[in-house]
């Protein structure tokens, strides 16, 4: 995700969506690395319709704590707006006059009214089509709101926008395609013609790999994107703490590269260095490619020494 981009982010109900985006809110608030990938500080503008308001700040603080940061300033730093919190809460009952008016334009307001205080947020509405009231069987409501978010994050160039989708219900009689290694395919598979995510510039999916691990992948319009696996984290409390980067086994690996990439990474030894093995092992673009793409696996990790150290199990 980049300033300006409209992503979207699509799983399963209980798949993690939520605890995903409320694990992001922290680290982006303090600029801290989410599971292998840098972060920029900025502020987040969450628009939850799902999550009961007493679990979202136990989360919130349970994932701060874990990290031994501040609970975030409300509304300085998170400017929250829970639809299943107290009605007395303005930022509540701000939501719920929103939801409640007819078209999108009530919507629109409230967040571009967030984003007028902090232009340069990342923007969360989990999920869109509850907040909108959208029926996306009709493809010109769609539309119509595809281009009405357009021209909002337009007018916020410093701004990105990440809108979550509950899956439609799969077709039990059909072959499940594997997020891991077929992202474009999953996407299809779940989530058919709907528009406004087929239009998104990041379109990413979350789903069940292994016990208590989740796969996330997806496409990036003019880039190239990369599987990551994570596993959420428990305090003593036993309550979600966030989650955590998990390096794949070496079926994950092998399920992750290209056959050409698959043999580059046999040719490659436990720890090198890039320039050792660059044109003598593996050419020094393709060599680049796959380092990206395991590092950000999980399956390679370079140390302060300058030293690139294969870390797949198995």
């Amino acid at each position: 995700m980049r300033e300006g981009p409209l992503a979207a982010f699509a799983g399963a109900f209980g798949m993690g969506k939520s605890p995903v985006l409320a694990d992001l809110a922290v680290h982006f608030i303090y600029g801290l690395d989410w599971c292998g990938h840098k972060i920029d500080r900025r502020p987040v503008i969450a628009i939850d319709c799902e999550t009961p308001g007493p679990e979202y700040r136990r989360a919130i603080k349970a994932i701060t704590a874990r990290f031994r940061v501040p609970i975030p300033r409300v509304p300085e730093e998170l400017e929250i707006y829970l639809e299943r919190d107290n009605a007395n809460e303005l930022s509540t009952l701000g939501l719920l006059k929103a939801v409640t008016k007819t078209g999108h334009i009530p919507k629109l307001g409230l967040i571009q009214d967030a984003l007028q205080r902090k232009p340069n947020a990342v923007v969360f509405v989990d999920p869109l089509e509850m907040f909108f009231q959208l029926d996306t069987c009709k493809k010109a409501e769609v539309l119509n709101l595809y281009r009405d978010l357009r021209t909002m994050l337009g007018a916020f160039p410093k701004a990105t926008m990440l809108n979550t989708f509950n899956l439609r219900k799969r077709d039990k009689r059909g072959t499940k395609a594997n997020l891991l290694v077929d992202p474009r395919d999953w996407l299809e598979d779940v989530c058919g013609s709907l528009d406004l995510l087929n239009r998104s510039d990041v379109r990413l999916g979350i789903d069940e790999h292994a016990e208590d691990v989740r796969v996330i992948n997806g496409i990036v319009r003019g880039r190239e994107m990369h599987p990551l696996l994570i596993r959420s984290v428990q305090n003593a409390d036993d309550q979600l703490a966030g989650f955590e980067q998990l390096s794949p086994d070496h079926l994950d690996l092998w399920m992750g590269l290209s056959k050409a990439q698959k043999g580059y990474w046999e040719l490659l030894p436990q720890e090198f260095r890039f320039e050792e093995v660059a044109e003598r092992l593996v050419p020094r673009s393709s060599l680049s490619r796959l380092i990206a793409r395991t590092k950000s696996f999980g399956a390679l990790q370079q140390g302060e020494d300058g030293v690139f150290r294969k870390l797949a199990r198995g």
